[in-house]
């Protein structure tokens, strides 16, 4: 991986999730419902996983690709229903969605971090969509995994032994 590809990634998932934390907590200060207290704590730690992916990023640690991976892959679903609503990003999203009834095509983008959650709430329409930045910057992550040494590490292996 290029330097400034592991620093692109790194500075989204740091940036993103400071400015994530910093979101949650101005919206659980205007919460009065342990539920809402409780989805936004999850929220919470997403982000606080992000910030840790891209410090590991940062670094060129060990297994960092991996858990990069793993973490923009939660970024890519977004769905809502009257049961349950999930979209999450970190550092920047672009999405498309489509929803069902009255059938409606939408696609958004945002410089930031976002969170949405939905319990049990009629009102709400069926929506089924993609972070495509979020599926792009995986499906790259993927790429980039194959292309590691063995030793599962994007940092050159030193020479050793006899020259």
């Amino acid at each position: 991986m290029k330097v400034w590809q592991r620093r692109v990634i790194g500075i989204l998932g740091v940036g993103g999730g400071a400015i994530g934390i910093a979101a949650v907590t101005s919206v659980v200060a205007q919460q009065h419902n342990p539920i809402e207290w409780l989805f936004s704590l999850i929220f919470a730690a997403l982000y606080a996983w992000g910030l840790w992916c891209g410090v590991r990023m940062l670094e060129g640690s060990p297994d960092a690709e991996r858990k990069n991976l793993i973490f923009w892959l939660v970024q890519v679903p977004v769905f809502s229903s009257p049961v349950l609503g999930y979209f999450f990003a970190n550092g920047f999203h672009l999405t498309v969605s489509v929803q069902a009834s009255p059938l409606n095509f939408n696609a958004n983008f945002f410089l930031g971090s976002t969170f949405t959650y939905s319990l049990l709430q009629s009102d709400k329409p069926w929506i089924l969509g993609v972070n495509l930045f979020a599926l792009g910057v995986a499906l790259w992550l993927v790429r980039v995994m194959r292309r590691l040494p063995p030793n599962n590490s994007s940092k050159p292996t030193p020479l050793r032994g006899a020259a």
